[in-house]
């Protein structure tokens, strides 16, 4: 009931705030979209550009890497960089939704940076169409570095993980921790190979048991890992390598973008 209530609590105040966001767009013109300029109220990208470039549907329909899941361009099975220093090898299947090149380098700043927080609705409805059709109903997330909730006030993917877990009834199960205060995204591909070993780990056990409550205090046979960019992969599989040696069968990753 607990539960239920925050979920109810969740929706209502972010439909007030959904209208309140459309009633200042609506005085002031609203913004324009990155893509095609034109008016798009309150979210940086219109409809017509979002049925256009972001469908999960055409996502799903591309050929891609059996390893790291980037959009192939030969009839091979896998990239040319899975192919010289294959880096994803735990992970069950990598699904990134699209490719982080032109506009979407922008408009993941305006979500990371800028702090948008009208993006985390949009890309939450993108994730969830994608857990439908993989048929994922328990979630884990990448963990934040230490102390970026505390310093900005918020964390993107734990925004994500909000809409959801109390919009969308995803089960979401945060049994990660970063270890490491360094940004991955100021290391080379190298550096982040031999860092990235020591950077997670499960929350210690008093914890780890207390977030499995939320599964009825059962460890999932399978769930799904949960990032914003894929960029060498050395994340993911790192993440995906403590969970299965915890006792996990199957992990699968979803990100919203890929570095290609």
């Amino acid at each position: 009931n607990y539960i239920y209530v925050k979920s109810l609590y969740f929706c209502f105040k972010e439909k007030i705030v959904q209208t309140i966001r459309f009633f200042y767009a609506f005085l002031d013109d609203g913004s324009r979209c990155f893509i095609c300029n034109k008016r798009s109220l309150f979210l940086p990208v219109c409809k017509s550009c979002i049925k256009k470039f972001y469908s999960v549907e055409n996502a799903f329909s591309l050929n891609r890497c059996m390893y790291c899941g980037k959009e192939l361009i030969s009839t091979h099975d896998t990239c040319m960089k899975c192919r010289e220093n294959r880096v994803i090898a735990s992970c069950d299947y990598v699904m990134p939704l699209f490719s982080y090149r032109l506009w979407n380098k922008e408009l993941l700043y305006h979500w990371k940076i800028e702090g948008n927080r009208s993006l985390s609705s949009f890309f939450s409805s993108l994730v969830k169409e994608a857990l439908l059709k993989l048929n994922e109903s328990i979630i884990v997330p990448v963990p934040p570095r230490k102390g970026k909730i505390q310093k900005n006030g918020w964390d993107q993917i734990d925004d994500l993980f909000q809409f959801l877990e109390k919009m969308y009834g995803f089960r979401v199960l945060k049994i990660l921790q970063r270890c490491s205060l360094q940004e991955q995204k100021k290391l080379n591909r190298q550096e982040r190979l031999e860092t990235i070993k020591s950077a997670y780990s499960l929350l210690p056990e008093a914890a780890f048991r207390k977030e499995l409550q939320k599964n009825k205090g059962i460890l999932p046979e399978k769930v799904c890992l949960l990032d914003d960019v894929c960029t060498t992969g050395s994340t993911i599989e790192c993440c995906a390598q403590i969970l299965k040696k915890a006792g996990i069968k199957k992990v699968g990753v979803i990100t919203l973008f890929t570095v290609d």
